[in-house]
């Protein structure tokens, strides 16, 4: 990373690192006069004295010295501080993105991840292929890439949203607090994650700060997502939290209109039709308590549909 202070003196803005102060009041006033004394000597060589006359009045090289300390004197005013940083941002874009032949545009990021995914075959195959994928910034600030746990040939697939701090450490989804309370939740209906169940999220790195992660990020995981779900082919597909609603239905609806639902997915990428169901995140129940009950009710529903099927 360049050193901060070179990059204000080659932008050009260098001035800010002076430890002289500037007048800007003192410049105007010399500005301001030194353009008075150049009116006054246009309006003498514009009239009609003689030019012995002129010549002995104001010497011709005074004139040109004068004409040229108001060139260098003159100050090219910005008026605000965001036209300044624009201005800066546009030539920075220009200069070096757009030069960039490293650079690539979201759709070109995620068609790599479409044909990338394609490729893969079977889970081990796109678990090295998400490894390796860099493509998306997160991977840069994240420990580890964090694919999936639980028994890949379960047809019960459990989507999360993103990795936390314990997921990031460890490469293993939910195994944090909020893991320790979704284990709890299926254990209660007689199922435990080695052998019932199969579990990923529609993030693989931890978003910085357990933040919620942006449109863009999500746009460039799904690929592979959707070829997650192809692979595994499962009869119903749990969907934990939010995000992970949003993301696999497309929808913005609250997730408190969606959840305990049993609802036909038929998407173009699948060749079967599947069920999906939503319950609320584990880390949201954390902070809600009342709201166990209601999971509770949830859990008993899906229970009942799995024995039937």
């Amino acid at each position: 990373m360049k050193n901060f202070l070179e990059f204000y003196i080659e932008n050009q803005i260098d001035e800010i690192l002076s430890v002289k102060s500037i007048n800007r009041f003192e410049e105007s006033r010399k500005l301001k006069s030194l353009k008075n004394k150049n009116s006054a000597i246009d309006n003498v060589v514009n009239s009609n004295l003689p030019n012995k006359i002129i010549s002995k009045t104001i010497p011709q090289n005074q004139i040109s010295n004068d004409n040229k300390t108001a060139q260098n004197n003159f100050i090219k005013p910005v008026f605000s501080t965001s036209e300044a940083v624009s201005n800066l941002a546009q030539r920075f874009q220009n200069d070096n993105i757009m030069n960039d032949k490293s650079y690539k545009s979201l759709n070109e990021i995620v068609k790599q991840a479409q044909q990338l995914a394609k490729k893969a075959d079977n889970i081990e195959e796109l678990k090295k292929i998400v490894q390796n994928f860099d493509g998306c910034n997160l991977k840069k600030m994240a420990s580890n890439t964090v694919f999936c746990d639980g028994n890949p040939n379960s047809k019960i697939m459990i989507i999360g949203e993103a990795p936390g701090n314990n997921e990031d450490l460890k490469a293993i989804p939910f195994c944090g607090d909020s893991g320790i309370m979704l284990d709890a939740m299926f254990n209660a209906i007689n199922m435990n994650r080695v052998t019932d169940y199969y579990i990923t999220n529609v993030i693989f790195w931890r978003p910085p700060g357990n933040r919620r992660p942006t449109q863009e990020e999500l746009a460039i995981c799904r690929p592979f997502v959707e070829r997650h779900i192809q692979l595994i082919n499962p009869k119903v597909i749990i969907l934990v939290g939010a995000t992970a609603m949003s993301a696999i239905l497309d929808k913005n609806d609250p997730i408190s209109k969606i959840r305990g639902q049993f609802i036909d997915f038929a998407p173009d990428f699948l060749k079967n039709k599947t069920k999906l169901f939503v319950i609320f995140h584990p880390s949201y129940l954390m902070r809600q308590p009342m709201k166990k009950k209601i999971v509770w009710q949830d859990m008993l529903k899906l229970e009942q549909f799995i024995l039937k099927n």
